[in-house]
């Protein structure tokens, strides 16, 4: 009889590992959850190698090079929402997103998920061997949507979260384009002279001379950087060293407190259970000390203190954030004045970093300007020296 590795949520709420015979996966399946149990993965045993080497690439290599966007992900949501209230089963909307979707990653994601969800498996099963696509937020958010029926609504909370950090990485480019310009800018005017006096082929021989390189160099320092970004000790260093650091810091830490106030306000009010958020939800923060910081508190929460006395422990959020979600606690109004939170939060990073685009953009634009006025002394420096000794 086939055997199955599975690995279940109990009664309350613990992840659990273990192997069972099933004549197939949906008998291996039934015989779990007529035990009490929520299936989150169940595999053939015999199939585990020939799927390590795909999992390697989908765990290590594609949050590096080819991860999902927030646009492409709001709109899978978006559309997932629209399926299940249009009346498909999850089967039928996954292949339907599997044939529309714009996302070579999150069409092998859905087609996957339509063959589980055939099987009798949950949507998580797969989403979770997908972190390129989907953080641990939806994924947290999603399995609490699939335990408690409510996947339409679930849909369209997440599609909601995913559409907001895209609006907010929007307003990112948009204030760091004219800096970018700037940087184009400073490349190409000491080429200038080239162009004016040795003609068009040979400036753009110069210029690719000397922008092949450069470009090449970025583009292996970035990659270079997203993967070292992935060990989690020098994550949390640098992001540690963020924090302390003069306006920056502060900039750094309201924004991650922003996320991470958007997340936890997401989850709680998905139902997820209030350990598990604040768990799930310092990982969303995208700064790994302040995540550090959370985790080691979050246990707090488990031997009985308040999640705001559990916050304030871990000395990870701002003292008036954590003013308005102690006043919250007591009100029950957490998940409200968490999105209050995010909303300020939000607000507050995107005045500092016009501020900051425009502190940095002012002095590119004078070091261009010295540049340049470097580059005209000298040629007019080396003219009057030629025509004196000419004269001469």
């Amino acid at each position: 009889m086939p055997r199955f590795s599975y690995e279940v949520k109990g009664p309350t709420g613990e992840i659990e590992s273990g192997t069972i015979e099933g004549e197939s996966s949906q008998a291996a399946a039934r015989t779990l959850q007529a035990k009490g149990y929520f299936v989150v993965k169940l595999r053939p045993q015999a199939g585990a190698r020939a799927a390590a080497a795909p999992d390697l690439s989908r765990r290590a290599l594609a949050p590096i090079f080819y991860p999902v966007s927030s646009k492409s992900r709001a709109l899978f949501f978006t559309s997932l929402r629209a399926l299940l209230s249009a009346g498909m089963n999850v089967s039928e909307a996954m292949a339907t997103l599997a044939q529309r979707t714009g996302s070579a990653m999150l069409a092998q994601a859905a087609r996957e998920m339509a063959q589980e969800a055939a099987r009798g498996m949950p949507m998580t099963s797969v989403m979770s061997t997908y972190p390129a696509a989907f953080d641990p937020p939806a994924v947290a958010v999603m399995e609490a949507g699939e335990e408690s029926g409510l996947l339409e609504q679930t849909a369209d909370r997440i599609a909601r979260y995913y559409d907001r950090i895209f609006q907010l990485e929007q307003s990112y480019r948009w204030q760091t384009f004219y800096p970018k310009v700037l940087v184009v800018a400073a490349v190409l005017i000491p080429t200038v002279p080239q162009l004016v006096l040795g003609g068009f082929d040979l400036w753009l021989r110069m210029v690719l001379s000397r922008s092949l390189p450069l470009l090449a160099g970025v583009t292996v320092a970035w990659y270079g950087w997203r993967a070292l970004r992935t060990v989690r000790a020098f994550s949390a260093f640098i992001d540690g060293l963020k924090l302390v650091v003069p306006w920056f810091g502060s900039l750094t830490r309201r924004m991650a407190t922003a996320r991470w106030a958007r997340a936890m306000a997401m989850l709680l009010s998905a139902g997820v259970p209030v350990h598990r958020a604040l768990v799930t939800a310092a990982a969303a923060s995208g700064n790994k000390a302040m995540e550090e910081s959370l985790l080691r508190e979050a246990g707090g929460v488990m031997a009985g203190r308040s999640l705001t006395e559990v916050i304030s422990a871990s000395r990870a959020v701002p003292a008036m954030a954590l003013d308005l979600l102690s006043a919250a606690e007591r009100s029950g109004s957490f998940e409200e004045v968490l999105e209050k939170v995010a909303e300020y939060y939000e607000s507050e990073t995107e005045v500092g970093g016009k501020q900051t685009a425009m502190v940095v953009g002012v002095g590119l634009y004078l070091l261009i300007a010295a540049v340049i006025a470097f580059m005209v002394i000298s040629f007019y420096t080396g003219y009057f020296s030629s025509l004196k000794s000419f004269m001469e």
